[in-house]
């Protein structure tokens, strides 16, 4: 790894290419994911303006061109997502001196020789001067050459490429499969520089250079070189080319990750605390690398997640006789990488196992430190894959434990190789283009299309009054019809509960008045009396909330979910988990009286009838939909059965689901409780 210094920052941070936005954490497992604005995840919403459907049902190469968006949105699904990450202030990458020679040339020197499979360029995202730079100092034309002579008097042309944006700006890494180069040396060649767009100065910068092999980072740690280079200790270096470390993060797959990793809890103050894996038999080892676990809960600080020094080693002994130092860490280098892989590249280095060792104060504290997964490379294989682990301290429960520290997961999703990420980030680039292609296609065909249906119909502008006219007059009529079927709807929701309810108090009212004889009677209504009172009062404010103007949102739908399962459930032991962003966007009346008084009927149902001792929600709103999850451990009832027959209870469920277009299924047995599950397109 490249070592770490501080320093002032003078006008000058590297950024995410991702944009600042309002990050609010669910349950710390499901972090937003933001793509840059010129790559935005386009989801295929209908398109139900006039103009759309005028023109959709004249232009067949419309419908087509729809049809293709939605093909490309289902790829985009199966492949990784990026997760957005923080500001950087130190150690930027490389930048070019002032020399006036040209061309500009970075090189480094891989050590031995190798035959990479794929190479690439990362650029750099600059606050500069008050003004986001996407692609700073990524050359507009360059060539990446390899050779076994330091002077490159001969040499192989690998990749030749050139920016494609004509405003000369980058925000992905450039990523291109090789075969067939063999070599020690790699040079990166700017033949043509880009230039600052106010003072037309000519810069050569990267963020990251990887050259790979097998899906594995042959140039973390090796020595760079270049024709001229700004040294400047806190920002810019040749040697934060290969640092291993980019503002993308690890290399995830699309996986979720059913666990956190391990995590080291003493009971008893200790000097300090270790973990190792035992790969079994000694063996060669490459590289070693540790990812950082995320604790749920909170969004992840890298300063603070990992605050004791650490190091490193290896050894043919599980005590650790013998053993040599892969590296040794204080908290600040450590906070450095951010959500970034601590690769640790070794060189002639043989061992079974690997320890890696947290060091606490001279006084003894109770350590505790949290670790996602250990990956130990043979070449291009993690030998350290689902081997055994033992720890000097460990915490255990259904997301911790130490055999989560090899299997293959991060605390987010599952981990793939730099090669596979590259090239399906690669895909994702080019299969979004394409989609913002065809959508400014789409859009001058509706323009098109609706603009030669006008000067036909231009004719005869007494025909399109009247079309005019009846559409209106057709569009009040179905207002008017919509609210006063909301009306009936919430009418009836006022005599059914409310009346109901009223009715059962005025009764047990009247025959506490003949029933003054007997005391202990009397106490017994005027309970069941509060009882249905204090329904009445929930049901009418649930009614109140309903109507309520300015309470329309999902993030105030959210809170009246937490609210009623903290009322209803008080006798269970339960749990809520929200997965998705919470927002403001507003919420259709009906949809919002629908999806409410579904969840308060299934809750109700577990606490009248279902005998449960636990229950759990899960609410997520994430791509554009909602699944909401209800499961309870209750007697349940056997459903499958052929002759099953459903209550009214069940058949107003899928009534209501029916009524705002949802699928609802229900699945239930005798003893093995019951789940209802719920899944509908956010409006």
């Amino acid at each position: 790894m490249a070592q770490i210094c501080h320093g002032p920052v003078t006008g000058f941070s590297q950024l995410s290419p991702f944009p600042e936005v309002g990050l609010q954490s669910t349950d710390g497992r499901d972090l937003p994911e933001i793509l840059p604005p010129d790559l935005v995840e386009p989801v295929i919403n209908p398109r139900q303006t006039s103009a759309d459907r005028i023109a959709r049902l004249f232009n067949r190469d419309l419908r087509d061109l729809e049809e293709a968006q939605t093909d490309i949105v289902v790829q985009l699904d199966a492949l990784p997502r990026v997760v957005r990450e923080s500001q950087r202030v130190t150690g930027f990458g490389y930048h070019s001196g002032s020399a006036k020679k040209r061309p500009k040339w970075l090189q480094i020197d891989m050590g031995e020789v190798v035959s990479p499979d794929a190479i690439a360029l990362f650029p750099v995202t600059a606050e500069l001067d008050d003004e986001t730079v996407y692609g700073y100092g990524f050359p507009r034309n360059f060539r990446v050459d390899i050779s076994d002579e330091s002077d490159f008097r001969n040499y192989e042309t690998m990749v030749e490429g050139r920016v494609e944006d004509p405003a000369g700006s980058r925000r992905w890494p450039f990523f291109r499969e090789l075969s067939g180069f063999t070599g020690r040396y790699i040079r990166i060649t700017a033949t043509g520089l880009w230039r600052a767009p106010r003072s037309s100065q000519e810069v050569f910068a990267l963020s990251e250079v990887m050259v790979l092999n097998g899906g594995r980072n042959l140039a973390v740690g090796k020595e760079v070189s270049a024709l001229d280079s700004e040294e400047r200790s806190d920002q810019w270096s040749r040697r934060f080319v290969t640092d291993g470390i980019t503002t993308l993060g690890i290399p995830h797959g699309v996986e979720e990750s059913p666990t956190l990793g391990f995590r080291g809890r003493a009971e008893e103050p200790v000097q300090n605390s270790w973990v190792q894996v035992n790969l079994t038999e000694p063996m060669k080892i490459d590289e070693i690398q540790l990812i950082l676990a995320d604790s749920p809960g909170t969004v992840p600080d890298p300063t603070v997640r990992f605050p004791y020094p650490m190091k490193v080693e290896f050894s043919s002994y599980p005590d650790m006789r013998e053993a040599e130092a892969a590296g040794r860490f204080n908290p600040s280098q450590i906070s450095i990488i951010g959500q970034n892989p601590l690769i640790l590249p070794v060189e002639d280095a043989y061992g079974q196992y690997v320890r890696v060792t947290v060091i606490g104060s001279k006084d003894r504290a109770k350590l505790s430190f949290d670790l996602a997964e250990l990956r130990v490379f043979s070449g291009t294989q993690n030998v350290a894959l689902g081997k055994p682990v033992n720890a000097l301290h460990t915490f255990k429960n259904d997301e911790w434990a130490p055999a989560f520290l090899v299997d293959g997961f991060s605390s987010r999703r599952n981990l793939v190789s730099y090669g596979e990420w590259l090239s399906d980030l690669d895909k994702r680039n080019r299969l979004v283009r394409r989609w913002l292609e065809k959508e400014e296609a789409r859009l001058d065909l509706v323009d098109q299309t609706v603009t030669r249906g006008v000067t036909v119909i231009a004719s005869s502008i007494a025909g399109i009054l009247g079309f005019v006219l009846i559409a209106l007059s057709r569009g009040r009529v179905r207002r008017r019809k919509d609210l006063e079927d909301l009306r009936q709807r919430i009418a009836s929701d006022l005599h059914d509960d409310i009346g109901s309810n009223l009715s059962s108090i005025a009764l047990l009212a009247e025959l506490g008045k003949t029933e003054t004889d007997e005391p202990d009677l009397v106490v017994e209504e005027f309970t069941e009396i509060k009882s249905t009172a204090d329904k009445t009062i929930e049901s009418m404010r649930d009614i109140v909330w309903l109507i309520r103007p300015g309470e329309e949102t999902w993030q105030q739908m959210l809170t009246r979910f937490r609210e009623t399962a903290a009322k209803l459930l008080r006798a269970h032991e339960y749990t809520l988990v929200v997965k998705g962003d919470s927002n403001d966007d507003r919420l259709p009346l009906e949809f919002k009286r629908d999806i409410f008084l579904i969840y308060k009927e299934v809750l109700n149902n577990i606490v009248r009838h279902a005998e449960a001792k636990t229950v759990a929600i899960e609410i997520d709103s994430r791509r554009n939909r909602l699944e909401l999850s209800i499961t309870d451990d209750g007697k349940g009832f056997n459903n499958l059965d052929q002759e099953f027959r459903e209550g009214n209870g069940l058949r107003n469920l899928r009534m209501r689901a029916q009524a705002i277009g949802a699928n609802l299924r229900v699945r239930s047995a005798l003893t093995e409780g019951t789940s209802v599950k719920l899944v509908i397109p956010m409006p």
